[in-house]
């Protein structure tokens, strides 16, 4: 039977978090696709399938809305900032967005919003009441469905709308208009002002640029003018080169006039690069004004310009006397003259919506925080139907309240007496054990069936008579070989066991953002624990006495400031052996607050306990896990492949791509690789992308896949042997996680359909090859990667499908020689360009340096702008004597160039001086050191050692400078880079001078700050350079430099030369800057 869905189905929000969206119908074809009607892009989807707006899903054949009661937060703003300049000037409107876009425009101003595939990280949840009572809360005149574009999630939209006009709220809807005609009446049914981006007035730059077409936004717009009573302004951002020319503008006008009349207010908007159009400059505002007298000239009474502060041309005049209206700063109102709709000098009627007086909510941006309006979305239960089709959507039966046990008095709010002990355990959830087994048994099919996506199977959806009693929350985490893999909860009411269980593991299962999406093949081997939480008590304590309510091992935290929020469950205290204050700390850094966080009297902190059912996946619930069928066929993927290179050839052409081949699925991947391989060539040249969670749109990446090769290959960048090649594509999908290097599992992996891939830093590589091993292909993915940090370098498996026979892709970088001089790369940012001036700086940073030199081992100074910690730098140096040659070992501050990089250069060049090189010591160096290799790449911009050289010219002009940065790596790594070096030291006449280049801690408060850095340099010294690693890396100080220090440190052990460690100096940039909110720490030591 052919489907034709026109209204959103009347069946409300289903517990997996999706709902059933309108406007779509039956494909015809054999595929079971589905079409989306909403907009002009009628996506065709296959089951699984996301549109272009990536936020509407094909779920077992029928369309859901994947964002609904999901925003990317709420904000009160003037209503001037939509902007809507003759709708209720001078009020508040409540303004929110989710993500996705139906558009693809390369200057989006809102693309961390439009274009997040990260769901669940971006969104508060907000049901229709909820913001509804938020407007009314807040005295906002109107809800603004903003940020990105209110069409793509229409029934959240409409809801919302409804629920706002039955509590007397207008309705605004920012929007680029690109919605099919037969969704237009429902969406603005409900609105009562509209502002409308009409993006450019040529087809060229709609189908270029936001990979859209301009005819149906006008029949959008016209049709809002003839059809409708919703106030409608239109906005124009006039980007330089793009859409600016005069004559355009004078077109755009003209249809304006003649379309939707003479009283439809237009804004002119600056540009500022962003998203993907970064290649020209701010809109100078004489195009604007510009802009303005053309629309003027043309008939237009009413045009703005915008995001420039012009108070002239962002006022309002009355078309008639040319009186002022309206005057406006930005989004401040000052005169006004005008009497509900009429001119106060003239009596000339002004088109608008106007109120008997303007507001006064003035410039203010106010964010809101909308859990204290937070109300349970109606939830429709999905009947329990076992025939759906393997591969259906989840359809897990919630648990069905009945009979509830009374609620525990004090859940949350108790007050700490003699009794609190008695109360909270009390409030424990009295379990048999068979009823724990029932439980993580649920917890286990709700999740399969999720990540399967079939029917739930809960076998007793009363869990032995637990489903009702009273918890807190619950949390359920998975883990693999002890890695976490997910954890997700539900928490901050009383609510029934059941379906607490069922939200957090539909949530696990689905949600967690921070890691990939969890692959069925990963089940079998995945561990997991239940929590369910109780005895939630505040702390009434203040300051430094909350640690003593804190008893790690049985108390969970809960943190909430302002909007920042975080939670960490009492397992966490004891897996990491954190005692009560670093628990603190740490639920504060979970929260992404500052780590003393919790002694603000602001912070609102809770100790919980919980009950925990820990187990293996159990295999029961996997009994038809079958694996998941490619996306494409071979003739597809072939299709793909030649539409990919018809594309690059128009693109390198200058010709007009064809952006959608139909035929093949617009299917979500998490990367793809375009290969043009010249004809005779074992090699090819690679274009990658990819995207972990929740991944990206195939054909819509593969254009910008095209586009960047089409770019390299135009500019020069890449350089073809043959001008015949051949095209192919790769793409990767169900991601898996499968530890790291130092403790890998790689168990369930088929080397006949999936790769493996290794991640270290910014450095990956992918190999997939069949007629491999995983083993095999495990140890090239490492080779690849030259990985530095086993346990840092994780793995990953995906399906690929390839037109290749076998692939393997790395962007691990290579090694560059570079030039004979290395040129300054940070005079006059870190210290003077002009010679004198630097040379003034040294001497007054080195001060009276006639005293009596220490003999030193090595030293340690900090390289930040000369100006914060020159003193201590200075102060080091000038107690030290200068030898002919000096080793400079400090960090890899820039992602360019190898890990271990020894400059390859022969001279340093600095403002007023050159130092020499050694370039055959650095070449002893790397053939004595496992992965130090010769690079100028990782040198080009680095400042760590530059910023030291002027320090060692003034004092010995003669001396040969060896610079090396590092990169990662780990105490085993570190040690072998201090044996390679203590073998070159030993073979050479003259000791050098050993130079660590190093800050301390970053960006803490100053009292933060100096508490950790204390740590450090009380490790330093110690003289444990082990001690120190573990210190850094326990109380995450971010000392740049500890991998420096401890290679120096250890080649000096080993050489019996580490007999002291002296503290010559220490402070922040706090000393200079006088901001003691975020300051970087400075530290200058002696090793003798």
């Amino acid at each position: 039977m052919h489907r034709q869905i026109v209204q959103p189905p009347a069946s409300g929000l289903r517990p997996d978090g999706l709902y059933p969206g309108g406007w779509w119908h039956d494909a015809d074809d054999a595929e079971g696709r589905i079409v989306c009607d909403l907009c002009p892009r009628e996506c065709h989807l296959k089951t699984g399938d996301r549109g272009f707006c990536f936020v509407r899903q094909n779920v077992d054949g029928e369309m859901m809305l994947t964002t609904y009661g999901r925003s990317t937060g709420f904000c009160i703003d003037p209503i001037e900032k939509k902007p809507l300049n003759h709708f209720l000037p001078g009020t508040s409107v409540l303004s929110f967005g989710t993500a996705g876009c139906n558009l693809g425009c390369k200057f989006c101003q809102n693309w961390d919003i439009s274009k997040s595939r990260e769901v669940e990280r971006l969104s508060e949840l907000a049901g229709p009441e909820a913001i509804a009572e938020a407007a009314s809360h807040f005295d906002c005149r109107s809800v603004a469905y903003t940020y990105n574009d209110p069409v793509v999630w229409a029934e959240y939209a409409i809801d919302t709308a409804r629920a706002c006009r039955a509590a007397g709220i207008k309705n605004v809807a920012v929007t680029a208009a690109y919605i099919s005609p037969q969704a237009r009446a429902p969406f603005y049914e409900y609105m009562d002002a509209a502002n409308v981006d009409l993006k450019a007035f040529t087809e060229d730059f709609y189908h270029k640029i936001t990979y859209s077409h301009l005819q149906p936004v006008l029949e959008t717009i016209e049709w809002l003018k003839k059809e409708t009573d919703v106030w409608f302004e239109l906005t124009n951002l006039v980007i330089p080169g793009a859409n600016d020319s005069m004559d355009e503008i004078r077109q755009m006008s003209d249809w304006i006039l003649q379309h939707v009349g003479d009283e439809v207010p237009v804004h002119f908007t600056a540009f500022h690069p962003d998203f993907r159009m970064k290649d020209r400059g701010n809109t100078p505002p004489e195009t604007l004004i510009a802009a303005r007298e053309v629309a003027l000239q043309q008939g237009l009474r009413y045009v703005y310009v915008g995001n420039v502060n012009d108070l002239a041309h962002q006022s309002t005049y009355c078309p008639a006397c040319k009186g002022i209206l309206i005057q406006r700063n930005w989004y401040e109102l000052g005169e006004y003259h005008l009497k509900q709709d009429v001119c106060g000098h003239c009596g000339a009627r002004i088109a608008g919506v106007f109120e008997e007086a303007p507001g006064n909510w003035g410039r203010r941006r106010q964010p809101v925080q909308m859990s204290q309006f937070a109300k349970p979305l109606p939830v429709v239960q999905i009947e329990n139907v076992t025939e759906k089709s393997e591969g259906g959507a989840p359809d897990v039966t919630a648990f069905v309240q009945t009979e509830r046990e009374e609620e525990p008095k004090n859940m949350s709010t108790g007050t700490p007496t003699d009794g609190r002990t008695a109360r909270i355990e009390a409030q424990r959830p009295k379990l048999t054990d068979d009823q724990k087994s029932q439980i993580h048994h649920a917890a286990c099919e709700i999740m399969a069936a999720s990540i399967i996506k079939r029917p739930g199977r809960v076998d007793d959806p009363t869990l032995g008579g637990a489903a009702e009693k009273t918890v807190m929350g619950a949390f359920v985490t998975l883990k693999r070989e002890g890695r976490l893999r997910a954890c997700c909860g539900a928490l901050g009411k009383p609510m029934p066991l059941g379906s607490a269980l069922t939200q957090s593991a539909i949530r696990t299962a689905t949600e967690d953002s921070r890691l990939p999406t969890i692959s069925r093949t990963e089940l079998p081997y995945l561990d997991v624990d239940v929590s369910l939480l109780y005895g939630f008590q505040p702390i009434k304590e203040r300051g430094d006495e909350r640690v003593s309510a804190v008893e790690p091992g049985r108390h969970g935290l809960q943190i909430n400031m302002g909007n920042a929020g975080g939670l960490l469950l009492p397992s966490v205290a004891i897996e990491q052996g954190y005692d009560a204050e670093e628990f603190l700390r740490q639920v504060c850094r979970k929260a992404g607050l500052p780590d003393m966080a919790w002694k603000e009297d602001a912070a609102v902190i809770q100790t919980f306990e919980s009950c925990s059912i820990p187990g293996k996946f159990d295999a029961s619930t996997l009994s038809d896990v079958v694996i998941v069928r490619p996306m494409l066929d071979k003739q597809e993927l072939q299709n793909l492949a030649a539409h990919c290179g018809r594309n690059i050839v128009a693109l390198a052409q200058g010709a007009t791509p064809s952006y959608y081949l139909s035929g093949v699925s617009e299917g979500t991947v998490n990367g793809i690789a375009l290969t043009i391989k010249p004809e005779n060539s074992a090699n090819g040249v690679n274009f990658f992308q990819m995207a972990m969670r929740p991944g990206m749109p195939l054909q819509a990446s593969c254009m910008k896949l095209c586009e960047a090769a089409a770019n390299a290959l135009k500019s020069g960048q890449v350089r073809l042997a043959s001008p015949n090649v051949t095209i192919a594509i790769s793409i990767l999908h169900d991601p898996a996680m499968h530890g790291s290097l130092g403790q890998p599992d790689i168990r369930g992996v088929d080397p006949k359909t999936r790769g493996l891939m290794v991640i270290e830093g910014n450095k990956s590589a992918w190999v997939f090859d069949p007629s491999m091993s995983a083993d095999a292909l495990l140890a090239e993915a490492a080779k690849q990667v030259n990985v530095f940090n086993p346990e840092a370098a994780n793995i990953f498996s995906f399906i690929v499908e390839t037109t290749e026979s076998k692939i393997s892709i790395s962007n691990a970088p290579q090694a560059a020689i570079g030039t004979e001089t290395r040129p300054p790369a940070v005079a006059g940012k870190f210290y003077p360009s002009d010679p004198d001036e630097l040379s003034k700086l040294v001497d007054d940073c080195l001060g009276d340096i006639k005293g009596r030199k220490r003999k030193a081992s090595a030293i340690m100074v900090p390289h930040a702008g000369l100006i914060y910690s020159g003193k201590i730098a200075g102060d080091v140096f000038s107690k030290v004597k200068i030898p002919n040659t000096v080793i400079i070992i400090g960090p890899k501050h820039t992602r360019a160039g190898v890990e271990w990089a020894v400059a390859p250069h022969e001279i340093w060049s600095i403002p007023g001086a050159e130092l020499k090189s050694d370039r055959d010591l650095a070449q002893k160096l790397c053939d004595a050191i496992p992965g130090l290799q010769l690079d100028a790449a990782a040198h080009q911009a680095e400042h760590g050692i530059e910023v030291e050289l002027p320090f060692v010219a003034k004092l010995n002009p003669e001396a040969k400078v060896v610079g090396i940065t590092i990169g990662g790596g780990s105490m085993q790594r570190c040690r072998e880079f201090a044996s390679g070096l203590v073998k070159v030291l030993e073979s050479m006449d003259e000791m050098p001078l050993l130079i660590i280049s190093s800050d301390m801690n970053h960006y803490a408060s100053e009292e933060e700050n100096r508490r950790k850095d204390e740590l450090a340099m009380s490790a330093l010294e110690a003289r444990d350079a082990k001690q120190l690693l573990e210190t850094c890396v326990d109380n995450q100080i971010s000392m740049c430099g500890v991998l420096p220090a401890v290679i120096i440190m250890e080649a000096l052990a080993e050489m019996g030369s580490l007999k002291k460690a002296t503290r010559l100096g220490y402070t922040t940039s706090a000393e200079t800057s006088g901001d003691t909110s975020r300051v970087v720490g400075y530290c200058g030591m002696l090793f003798s």
